[in-house]
């Protein structure tokens, strides 16, 4: 009896896996089932099924409710999934966990861990000025997990409301988000926002991406009170490289370039390896306990690292062709560092808030404040500097 019991039991389990299979958006996989959408795709698979999309254009919005994986292929010399804007635009909006109303294109909501592969996202057409709605190329919505792989997102232009790729926890446990390998370009807020509420419930694995915008006033990299890695991605030509409010992320072996703030670290956090180069300020703090280790900075035209008068780690780095080597550093501070070509290796709190006119030298423990007005998905209403 139990046996019995057991093996009906098992084949409950397991119905859903044995209906998962292969099937095709387009004509190039002729043996497989295939749809004329995505959207019809996604809807109507088995769970944990493989959606392969032919290469073409596929001017629709996507929303996915149940675990799967999409996949771009090559067929016929072509290797180019395109995923575009409708004509009538995005009509599914979500809200965000800090309010926004967002139009995403690709709209995750399961549970399940949904496998985005080989696909683009142009957001050309979608610019509403920011006027009530947020564009997302890609967005997983609260308790969505997941993978994004050799993906590209472009032209998420939106009045400087939109994001390439954005995922967000408003407490759900357990969730998980890896963005690998992809090529985030010609958005106008944030190539990739990861954000969830204190304590964090979101752990992120962000690696190997490309990230430029299509404006210097854009940041590359947003992590708000997350878990996880962020390691060997190449970010360039933003107000930030990297804006970082998380103190459990880890910020290694990245290439920034280009920058104003090369990295902004508000809440802590772990910075080591990584190679700055060409920005205003290299590394910025704005509170106290960061761990700031190993990293190469050269060519600061302000400050190579800024300490914003917070007690922190600061040891091991290679600081060359800095106008100040260290800045705002605080009463009895120690750290041992490597320095060339630097004109100042470092200044005092109230000395270094004067020169590099961040904040009034009268009041530099305020030096945060001007980090927390830039305008981000987490906080909407700010002013950019």
């Amino acid at each position: 009896m139990r046996t019995s019991l057991l093996l009906a039991t098992l084949s409950l389990l397991l119905a859903p896996l044995a209906l998962a299979d292969n099937y095709a958006v387009g004509t190039c996989k002729p043996r497989l089932k295939n749809f004329a959408t995505i959207q019809a795709a996604v809807s109507s698979v088995p769970p944990h099924s493989t959606v392969f999309v032919c290469p073409g254009v596929y001017s629709e919005q996507v929303t996915i409710s149940q675990p799967l994986n999409l996949q771009g292929i090559a067929d016929s010399n072509s290797d180019q999934s395109v995923i575009t804007i409708p004509g009538g635009g995005l009509p599914t909006t979500v809200t965000s966990i800090f309010g926004e109303t967002v139009g995403a294109q690709v709209l995750v909501q399961a549970s399940g861990p949904v496998n985005l592969s080989n696909l683009t996202v142009d957001g050309a057409g979608g610019d509403q000025a920011c006027a009530s709605t947020w564009l997302a190329g890609i967005f997983y919505a609260s308790g969505a997990s997941g993978s994004v792989s050799r993906v590209t997102t472009r032209n998420q232009i939106d009045g400087s409301c939109g994001v390439g790729i954005w995922a967000e926890s408003g407490g759900a446990p357990n969730t998980s988000v890896t963005v690998q390998g992809n090529s985030v370009h010609d958005f106008d807020s944030s190539g990739i926002f990861l954000a969830s509420f204190s304590p964090p419930t979101l752990n992120a694995s962000i690696h190997d991406n490309f990230v430029s915008p299509n404006s210097a006033s854009a940041i590359g990299v947003v992590a708000a009170s997350i878990n996880g890695d962020l390691t060997d991605n190449d970010i360039s030509n933003t107000l930030a490289g990297v804006f970082d409010l998380s103190a459990a992320v880890r910020v290694a072996a990245n290439n920034v370039s280009a920058s104003v703030f090369g990295l902004v670290l508000l809440a802590g956090g772990t910075v080591q390896g990584n190679d700055i180069t060409n920005s205003g300020v290299g590394v910025a703090l704005g509170g106290p306990g960061a761990t700031i280790q190993s990293n190469r900075v050269t060519s600061s035209v302000q400050t190579a690292i800024d300490l914003g008068c917070n007690p922190a780690t600061v040891s091991h780095n290679t600081i060359n062709d800095a106008l100040v080597g260290l800045g705002n550093v605080p009463l009895g501070f120690t750290g041992s560092n490597n320095f060339a070509n630097t004109g100042t290796i470092s200044t005092s709190c109230v000395a270094a808030a004067a020169v590099l006119g961040l904040v009034p030298a009268a009041a530099p423990s305020s030096a945060p404040s001007s980090f927390m007005q830039w305008r981000t998905p987490a906080n909407p209403s700010g002013q950019r500097p």
